[in-house]
């Protein structure tokens, strides 16, 4: 297990609960609840977390979801998991905005490529990624193309994660070819416990 760093994004609660504005049934939800949380908890493993700001303003889009302070905002990692956090704003991780996070007042989102690679750097200290959340189509792809620019080898967990819709044709789809295939490689559980 000592080469290997652990990435979730976006396991919020506007997408795993059903009172979230986008949530969908997603069988990755329980996956991750059920098993893998348990087995990273058991193995001690710690996990870094990219979370999700979405408020206004954002200059492409006006959904507002995720706002700091709602139980929409909240994340579903169990505390004892968390190594550490880092707030975005748009579906990449280098997009961030004033008080991410914060019920403070904030602006438009805004590129902040140095402070997201100081923090991989720090947070994934090994170059093999596994990466999970939601959503693969969105977060999840966005977030494999920036660490893979950056020198990462990103493997996604198959079992933790799903699309937007939940439907697992897309999902069989999407993990199958490009694009997500040019950015990383997909691992199954049965595959990963073996590497633990």
């Amino acid at each position: 297990m000592g080469n290997l760093t652990f990435l979730c994004v976006d396991f919020q609660r506007e997408f795993t609960s059903p009172s979230g504005k986008c949530f969908r049934r997603r069988p990755s939800v329980k996956f991750c609840k059920e098993t893998f949380f348990p087995y990273l908890s058991r193995k001690k493993i710690k996990i870094a977390e990219i979370i999700s700001d979405y408020r206004r303003p954002r200059l492409c889009n006006e959904v507002e979801i995720c706002i700091p302070g709602t139980e929409g905002f909240k994340s579903e990692v169990p505390e004892n998991l968390k190594k550490s956090v880092w707030i975005k704003a748009m579906n990449s991780p280098v997009w961030r905005r004033k008080n991410a996070g914060k019920t403070l007042p904030t602006t438009h989102p805004y590129v902040d490529d140095k402070n997201f690679t100081d923090w991989i750097k720090k947070n994934l200290p090994y170059k093999n990624c596994i990466l999970f959340g939601l959503t693969l189509d969105r977060c999840i792809l966005a977030t494999a193309m920036e660490l893979y620019f950056r020198g990462w080898k990103v493997k996604i967990l198959y079992e933790a994660v799903d699309t937007y819709s939940g439907r697992k044709k897309e999902k069989d789809m999407l993990v199958k070819n490009v694009p997500v295939l040019n950015w990383a490689e997909v691992i199954y559980w049965k595959n990963l416990k073996k590497e633990l």
